[in-house]
């Protein structure tokens, strides 16, 4: 009966398809398996490249909310069909790349069976930050005298703007092999354009005068009566003078200590022919603004000529330099960078002479030629300004002559300049309307080099005067251009944001 049992191949075949099948179905359900895990692997990537991409793009540096963008990225992109949870695993940022490390998980549905309850996910992605590509920059520096103030380190403006515009130029010029140029256009009143231009025909230079000086002839020596309380020794006090709205003190006269007696003389020459000393008047460089109706306010008239202004003595700072790639050059122009010359030139702020001879450096038309031509996607090449101030427009335009010249400010009986409880000085009416013209003009170049598609970054280094802020953030492309710098570290922070969003962000990983 057992041999006729065992000898029985009627049931065999189902027994063995039965057994056959375990292994077969194990084999599709891990492989089930493997493709969840295959897609989300594939989901977790993508989300890693874009959260790795969108940091290299902003130019927010803080670490906490450098992870609550990616975490925002990540929820935004994840397929919760493919991935059960994603978590950071590891994030560094630094001004040149952005590493990011994700894990995640999917539940396992047949691996189950051999022990597997969920299957682990991870990716990683590398961003770098670089300037390519072809680009033009024009750094437009506020020099005035009010960047001599200093904080409460003891740095002056100047010294932390030398240090904000020099790793500017790093990043920008970072790449030897990329097609980026820098220009500088340092301002204050007037722009210094160069003296190796005078020749050129967008200039109107006099030419430099020499008059000899004269001797004195026909003199006679009169003894006069002195007038009544004539003083003959001053007791010495402080002035104040407030060049660009910041105060100097200086020795003057205050009252009199002493008086000579009643009833004394003194001796009086009188000439028939006055000596004069010798002038010398020479070009430094200084121009003003066309005085042709509103020419001064772009670029499309290069035949009308910018007046330059023969001096005894230099009234305008640092030379233009234009664009180059040049790293040393444009680095050693910032080092060189001043805000007066001796006690003699403190120069106040005009605001448009920076803008306007900003989109010159940028233009393909004269003055300059190294700018390229424009394009209307500002792509080939990509062009934008970087117009930093540290306050409002102190002076205005002078269409008789081209000059600026300062606003109205109000006086005491005295004639000593009013202050407002900030210590400013305080426009008089006619100065304020002076003032709003001034910033109008400001903002007519902004319109026109953006009109142009040149990108401006607007910069306000510690201003105070909630208008100046108000013209600035106006004259900036967008929000995001428009920086609000109140202290040093802010600014070399704004100036590496400025740098990040010229940058290309790639993948390197």
């Amino acid at each position: 009966m057992l041999r006729k049992f065992i000898g029985d191949r009627r049931g065999n075949l189902a027994v063995f398809t039965v057994a056959a099948m375990i292994p077969l179905l194990l084999s599709v359900g891990f492989g089930l398996d493997y493709a969840r895990h295959s897609a989300a692997h594939k989901n977790l990537q993508e989300v890693a490249d874009a959260a790795a991409l969108a940091l290299a793009a902003t130019k927010n540096d803080s670490e906490t909310e450098a992870r609550k963008l990616a975490e925002d990225v990540i929820a935004a992109n994840t397929a919760r069909t493919r991935l059960d949870t994603v978590s950071i695993a590891a994030l560094e940022t630094t001004d040149d790349y952005v590493d990011l490390s994700l894990d995640g998980a999917i539940p396992a549905t047949f691996m189950g069976l051999a022990g597997w309850e969920t299957l682990n996910v991870a990716a990683s992605a590398k961003a770098e930050r670089a300037v390519t590509g072809s680009v033009e920059v024009a750094l437009v520096l506020d020099n005035t005298y009010s960047m001599a103030e200093t904080d409460a380190k003891g740095i002056s403006k100047i010294a932390s703007l030398k240090s904000a515009a020099n790793s500017l130029v790093a990043e920008l010029l970072a790449d030897g092999t990329a097609d980026v140029k820098v220009g500088l256009v340092p301002y204050a009143d007037y722009v210094n354009v160069g003296t190796q231009y005078r020749n050129q025909p967008w200039l109107s230079v006099p030419p430099d005068s020499y008059t000899p000086g004269t001797s004195k002839s026909g003199c006679t020596t009169t003894t006069v009566p002195r007038g009544a309380n004539e003083c003959k020794r001053w007791n010495k006090t402080t002035c104040t003078t407030y060049p660009d709205g910041v105060p100097v003190t200086t020795s003057c006269n205050g009252t009199c200590a002493e008086y000579y007696p009643a009833g004394s003389t003194k001796q009086v020459e009188n000439c028939d022919q006055p000596g004069k000393a010798a002038v010398t008047k020479k070009w430094y460089g200084c121009i003003g603004s066309r005085q042709s109706g509103t020419t001064r306010l772009d670029d499309k008239s290069p035949s009308v000529p910018y007046p330059g202004y023969v001096e005894t003595s230099q009234k305008c700072l640092n030379p233009v330099v234009t664009l180059t790639t040049d790293r040393d050059k444009v680095t050693t122009a910032i080092d060189g960078m001043i805000i007066n010359i001796g006690t003699g030139y403190r120069p106040q702020t005009y605001i448009p002479a920076g803008m306007i001879w900003g989109v010159n450096v940028l233009s393909p038309t004269e003055p300059f030629s190294e700018g390229t031509a424009y394009d209307p996607a500002n792509k080939t090449p990509r062009k934008a300004i970087v117009l930093m101030t540290d306050g409002e427009n102190t002076m205005r335009f002078r269409s008789s002559d081209g000059r600026h010249i300062s606003i109205d400010y109000e006086k005491d009986a005295n004639g000593k300049p009013k202050l407002d409880s900030n210590g400013k000085l305080i426009p008089t009416q006619a100065g304020r309307t002076q003032l709003a013209t001034v910033n109008a003009e400001t903002l007519s170049i902004c319109t026109y080099a953006k009109n142009n598609k040149i990108e401006v970054f607007t910069v306000a280094f510690m201003v105070d005067d909630a208008d100046a802020k108000t013209m600035l953030q106006s004259c900036a492309t967008d929000s995001e251009h428009y920086f609000d710098a109140s202290d040093p570290d802010k600014l070399m922070a704004a100036f590496s944001g400025i740098a990040r969003s010229l940058s290309i962000v790639r993948l390197a990983r």
